[in-house]
């Protein structure tokens, strides 16, 4: 299933999602989700929510998050396996999103990122947002595969891979995409800092793969 939130309803009908009941909604048989052109609009974030929490047996959801806040999920998606979304992790309404949409998602073997830069003002993430002791309640337990796409020179980018890498006991693939505008310089420090720095790996065997966006 796909979504565009911003083609698909009008103003009028959008005022729905706050006022009918929708118990009667099942999408018992929906396995794939895929939202565009996400708006932050509290109609729209609640027909997201009726979606999720309707949808149990979702095994892969792909989200444009494009400035979404979301602070919780109406349901845990227990059949998630499969999170693709495309972020700015510089913001931190999004990173705070994604980072929702991971703990509500206890089963998830593989996430993807695809960054992207806003060059309109953010609300910009804290360097220390990404700490690991702030996330003592995140659990990875089934995670294998991370992948991140349009990698840029961001600590904090660096700081969510480790947050994943500590936290991901059977993880067996982390792969780096790099932007074009990577140097090698970067790259090279790039990969000490995930290789050769101490850093706590719950996964002992987790392969890195990095290679250059062409």
């Amino acid at each position: 299933m796909r979504y565009n939130p911003n083609e698909a309803i009008s103003q009028t009908a959008m005022k729905l999602f706050d006022v009918q009941d929708y118990s009667y909604v099942k999408l018992d048989h929906l396995n794939e989700l895929e939202i565009t052109n996400f708006s932050n609009m509290k109609p729209v974030m609640n027909f997201l929510k009726l979606l999720l929490s309707k949808s149990s047996m979702l095994k892969k959801v792909r989200v444009v998050i494009n400035g979404v806040m979301l602070h919780e999920l109406p349901a845990s998606l227990d059949h998630l396996k499969h999170l693709h979304l495309e972020i700015c992790l510089m913001e931190q309404d999004e990173i705070s999103s994604a980072l929702c949409m991971i703990r509500s998602s206890p089963v998830l073997k593989k996430i993807v990122f695809k960054m992207y830069n806003k060059k309109l003002p953010v609300r910009r993430t804290p360097n220390n947002f990404l700490d690991l002791e702030n996330y003592s309640d995140l659990k990875l337990d089934h995670l294998e595969t991370l992948e991140i796409e349009m990698f840029s020179k961001s600590p904090l980018v660096m700081d969510f891979v480790k947050l994943v890498m500590a936290k991901a006991p059977v993880l067996k693939k982390v792969r780096i995409q790099l932007r074009g505008g990577v140097s090698v310089d970067e790259e090279l420090k790039m990969l000490r800092s995930l290789v050769l720095l101490p850093f706590r790996r719950a996964s002992p065997y987790a392969k890195l793969v990095v290679e250059r966006y062409n």
